[in-house]
């Protein structure tokens, strides 16, 4: 089941709440559809059950944000390493923190048990279903940490910390931690955020005060930006900035040559568009690197000999050694069933043949002519060009320190 379909499935949900309804942990049952959910049959309408009292939290139950003038961080050095040094330059302290091990207390607030009934109870009943377990284990994952994050906080002396994807599990009580502290989180985009990502997408008016959610959205352009507040309250409850990638990397007019395949893990259910890549190889007679998911290169040997029975000339490229927009740069042609590295190969006008309704939403919202199915394969189309490209992803020194200005402006005050 893809992350698309697992969102519409929590929207359906959620979008059944009357108006005045509130939710306190919205972000982390989202993260739990978004991992958990493996597969739907729908038995009935969703229909709401009046005596449920959700009702949210109050927003100034928690103090003023401090005045920013140290920023922390627990990892990430070489992601994160731009954003924090561009801080420094604005003359914030910088400090590294380390995560803590693991603790369950299994235990819910009313609160928690009502919210986590109350989405399994409708997976139940209308999608046949249930991840009750998956999300109780959440739950008490954040209830045993979140008072050893408060003390580790507070002796830290921070006054903002920043993240690369907030919704990692090890992340929400750190975040419940810092609302109790006054402490501002910063969630700096890792990938495309996309219409149907389940963590960063249309939240609606019930959510936005949610304890668990960023203070602050770094994208990456304009591009992330819309898809991030498209049909989305967020920015009632957030700062959105656009300080682009913190890993910096040039938009080069040198034309590729490769034919570049993003391998996703089939692990997930995720199948090998095949006769995509045939078609494309057929047509430019290129060879074919093949990139796979950082967590799942094993995997992708299994996709090289796939290809080299097929007569595909074909290599496998270590994405832990070289970035995305790096390997762009080498190629003239991209292939995948639904990575949005597509649309980082918009940064180079680079086409990309992709099998998902995911990466087609974008082209009917931004209509880069760069993104094709399977079907709409010319040769005529299948080639790079630089007057097509479309900034998406490309990061640099101006674009971190407008970000910083803004965030500490906004705290400053």
């Amino acid at each position: 089941m893809f992350a698309d379909e697992k969102f519409s499935v929590f929207d359906e949900i959620i979008s059944s709440l009357p108006e005045g309804y509130a939710l306190t942990y919205s972000p982390l049952i989202r993260e739990g559809f978004h991992f958990c959910l493996q597969e739907v049959n729908r038995k009935n309408a969703v229909v709401f059950k009046e005596e449920l009292t959700l009702s949210g939290v109050e927003v100034d139950r928690y103090p003023e944000k401090k005045k920013i003038r140290k920023i922390g961080y627990f990892f990430d050095e070489v992601f994160l390493k731009n954003v924090i040094e561009g801080f420094e330059r604005e003359g914030v302290e910088a400090k590294k923190l380390e995560l803590l091990p693991a603790k369950f207390k299994k235990v819910l607030s009313n609160k928690q048990k009502e919210e986590i009934e109350f989405f399994d109870s409708k997976l139940q009943q209308v999608f046949g279903t249930s991840i009750l377990s998956n999300l109780k284990d959440r739950f008490y994952l954040m209830n045993g940490m979140v008072v050893e994050y408060y003390n580790l906080l507070k002796n830290s002396e921070v006054d903002a910390l920043v993240f690369r994807v907030y919704y990692g599990l090890h992340y929400f009580p750190i975040i419940l931690a810092c609302k109790m502290l006054g402490i501002t989180v910063i969630d700096v985009q890792h990938g495309i955020n996309g219409f149907k990502h389940t963590c960063y997408s249309k939240f609606k008016s019930s959510e936005i005060n949610s304890p668990l959610l960023p203070d602050v959205f770094w994208t990456w352009s304009d591009m992330a930006t819309e898809m991030l507040i498209k049909d989305s309250f967020i920015e009632s409850g957030a700062l959105v900035v656009e300080g682009g990638n913190p890993i910096f990397s040039s938009s080069s007019n040198k034309a590729g040559k490769n034919i570049l395949y993003t391998h996703q893990p089939q692990s997930k259910g995720i199948p090998i568009p095949i006769e995509e890549i045939k078609r494309i190889y057929q047509l430019r007679h290129r060879e074919v690197i093949v990139r796979p998911h950082p967590l799942h290169v094993d995997e992708a040997r299994a996709v090289l000999d796939l290809l080299k029975k097929e007569g595909i000339k074909s290599k496998l490229e270590d994405p832990n050694k070289i970035s995305i927009n790096d390997s762009l740069c080498q190629a003239s042609v991209h292939v995948t069933y639904s990575s949005t590295c597509a649309l980082d190969a918009l940064n180079f006008g680079i086409p990309s043949v992709h099998c998902s309704d995911l990466i087609g939403d974008v082209e009917k919202e931004f209509s880069t002519g760069l993104l094709f199915r399977g079907d709409e394969i010319t040769k005529e189309n299948m080639i790079r060009d630089n007057k097509k490209s479309v900034v998406y992803s490309l990061g640099s020194e101006d674009k971190i320190n407008y970000a910083v200005s803004k965030i500490l402006l906004r705290r400053q005050c």
